[in-house]
Order: structure tokens, then C-alpha cells, then sequence
């Protein structure tokens, strides 16, 4: 589909209209919401993000949207990162406003979290070609963000989730009750979770603009600890038998990736030791849901302080880049697992021999 300014400025002004329409009311302390739908026992939500990636990417991406309303699932969360890098500047028509009418296109909810290639690298980290004047600061990239996306306690897709957010400032961050399971998104980044070292991962930028972002990553860090022991502690108030976290970054939990220079993954252990620690408080099952990687991945990536595995802990890092497909978790009470994760490959966007 092409897209011209007109259409981009009707797409926008739509979805803020559908929004404003919802409710004419921001909770300024986002509370008294989040629940949805008690009932649900068993059901299925769709995990997807790191796309549309590329051309082939958003030759694809219409395919996955058609699987997931087809698979008639409960909700979908989408984990980050609506570009590749290298994609161009993080301006509304190259990047934004396609991304609204994307997921104006789900029929079910949809919740999503930002990307690194979002706003934290909006500044040029990729080369000439992918940042503007206008787009190169990340702090304020982010802020657009949050007034495009995230203008309402409400999600986006056309069926609309209601959600307890972060205010005032840190509105990505939402949480909701759906069934057994507690939700929770956390705006935890790639990029090292914007707390960048000068040489390390392309950084080139002077020192002052590296100390103020990392000023915003420490602020924002601080926020996303206390939103995640305030989830948990919502969870076994109302008590869900699970929880399921969802963020861009890819935490590196054993340097998987082995990466060399720790400066590229070291704002990730306070997240790690979190997680550690509110699941093994938790007597429920912990599901952890990320991108940033794009690979594929379940595993039980923590371990105790006796060194062995963390059981109720699970990580799911979703499809992404050149792999346009989704995840499915089905919730059911019935099973000890609580979370059932199956790849949903979309038949469209599978290389033929």
C-alpha cells in the first residue's frame, strides 16, 4: 500500500478521534482498570514484534495480521522495534503512521511496547539516511511515542483492552488482569536500555548528549522496577495464577549472545535480579516475553542462589527481522504449566524450496 501525507494525517487523526471517543477521561493515576474479561479460564494471545523489517518485511507483514485475526485470539502484544535500523529516519510518515494503520488493522486488542529502533536510536546509530534534525533526539522521539500511541488508558487494535498505566510520565508502561494472568509491559530497551558508552555499539555522539541519556535511562529504570513490583504485588492481591512480562530487550540473562564488551549489556543485570526475585516470591508461573534478538527462543534462563533452575520462570523471545510470524500462549487453568507457547508460522512468509 502506498502512502501519501493526506493519508497519514486522516490515519492519525482517526485513531486519536476512535480514542478520545472511548473515554473522555485520563485517570491521572491509572487506577481501577485493568480488568478483562474475569471469566477466561482458556484462551489464546498472539506474540509478536521486531517487524515489519525492510521491504520483504512489509511486503509480509499484512499476512501476519490476516493469521492473527483469522487464529480469532483474545489479544495481541506486540514487543518492539516498528523498523529496522537501517529503515530510514523515525519521522511519522516513515515509521509511525504506517504503524498505527498496521495495528488499526488487528480486530483484537493489541498492546504494544516501544523498540530501540523507536527513539533510542533514532539519533543516527545506523548511518546517514537514518535520522533527521527534526527525529535525532531519542528523549524526544520517545515522548512522541507515548502522545501517538499511547494517548488513553486504552489499547489499540479495533476490540480495545482496558489498561492501568504509569502515569503521569511513564505511560508505556501498562498493566491489565485478563482471566488468571496478570500482564505487565515494561519499556526496557535494546541498545543496552539507552545507557550508551562512548565507541561501544556505534555510539559517536559527545559526551554531554551521553550523560543525558543516561539520566533517562536511570529515571526510567527506576520506574520500571518499582512498575514491576507493583504488578506483582496487584497479582497476588487479586490472585492470578501467573504473570506474564513483556519488553523489547533481549536482557542477555547468560550473554547468550556473547557479547564481548560487557558495557553493551550492563544496564540488564538490575532488570535479571528483578525478575529473579519477585518470580521465586511469586507461587505462580512467571512467563517473561521479549524480542530484540529475533531468534526463536523458549528456555528457563534463571537460577537460584543454590544454582539451580528457576521452575516457574519462562523466557519466549519472539520471531522478528527476515521472520515474519507470531507466537501463540495459550493460557489454561487447567494446566500445571499455566502458559502452552507454540510458533505460529505464517504460511505466506515461508521461503518455498
Amino acid at each position: 500500500m502506498k502512502f501519501n501525507n493526506r493519508h497519514f494525517s486522516a490515519v492519525i487523526a482517526l485513531a486519536l478521534a476512535c480514542a478520545a471517543s472511548i473515554s473522555n477521561a485520563k485517570d491521572s493515576q491509572g487506577q481501577n482498570h485493568g480488568e478483562n474479561d474475569d471469566g477466561h479460564s482458556k484462551y489464546t494471545i498472539a506474540l509478536f514484534g521486531d517487524m515489519p523489517y525492510n521491504q520483504i518485511g512489509k511486503a509480509q507483514f499484512p499476512n501476519l495480521i490476516a493469521d492473527v485475526n483469522a487464529a480469532h485470539v483474545a489479544f495481541s502484544v506486540f514487543d518492539g522495534d516498528l523498523k529496522a535500523g537501517g529503515d530510514g529516519p523515525c519521522t511519522d510518515s516513515n515509521v509511525y503512521f504506517p504503524a498505527l494503520a498496521n495495528f488499526s488493522a488487528f480486530v483484537q486488542p493489541l498492546v504494544m511496547v516501544p523498540g530501540d529502533n523507536d527513539w533510542t536510536d533514532c539519533w543516527g546509530r545506523y548511518g546517514p539516511g537514518t535520522s533527521t534534525p527534526e527525529t535525532a533526539d531519542p528523549i524526544e522521539r520517545l515522548q512522541h511515542e507515548r502522545e501517538l500511541f499511547f494517548p488513553t488508558r486504552f489499547s489499540l487494535g479495533q476490540h480495545k483492552l482496558s489498561l492501568t498505566r504509569q502515569y503521569p510520565q511513564y505511560v508505556e508502561n501498562a498493566r491489565w488482569k485478563y482471566g488468571p494472568v496478570v500482564y505487565i509491559t515494561l519499556n526496557m530497551q535494546g541498545s543496552n536500555d539507552n545507557y550508551p558508552y562512548a565507541g561501544v555499539d556505534g555510539e559517536s555522539r559527545p559526551q554531554a548528549e551521553i550523560e543525558r541519556e543516561r539520566a533517562e535511562e536511570v529515571a526510567r529504570k527506576s520506574a520500571n522496577l518499582a512498575w514491576l513490583g507493583d504488578g506483582f504485588a496487584y497479582a497476588r492481591q487479586v490472585h492470578a495464577k501467573g504473570v506474564m512480562i513483556i519488553a523489547q530487550a533481549d536482557p542477555m540473562f547468560n550473554n547468550e549472545n556473547h557479547l564481548v564488551d560487557p558495557r553493551s549489556w550492563d544496564a540488564f543485570p538490575d532488570y535479571v535480579n528483578a525478575l529473579r526475585d519477585a518470580a521465586m516470591a511469586f507461587p505462580g508461573q512467571v512467563a517473561f516475553v521479549h524480542g530484540d534478538s529475533h531468534y526463536f527462543k523458549l528456555d528457563k534462563p534463571l537460577s537460584g542462589p543454590k544454582g539451580g533452575v528457576v521452575a516457574n520462570f519462562t523466557r519466549v523471545e519472539t520471531f522478528g527481522a527476515r521472520n515474519t510470524h507470531w507466537v501463540s500462549a495459550t493460557i489454561d487453568i487447567d494446566n500445571p504449566d499455566l502458559f502452552v507457547f507454540t510458533q505460529r508460522l505464517v504460511p505466506a512468509n515461508i521461503d518455498q524450496p
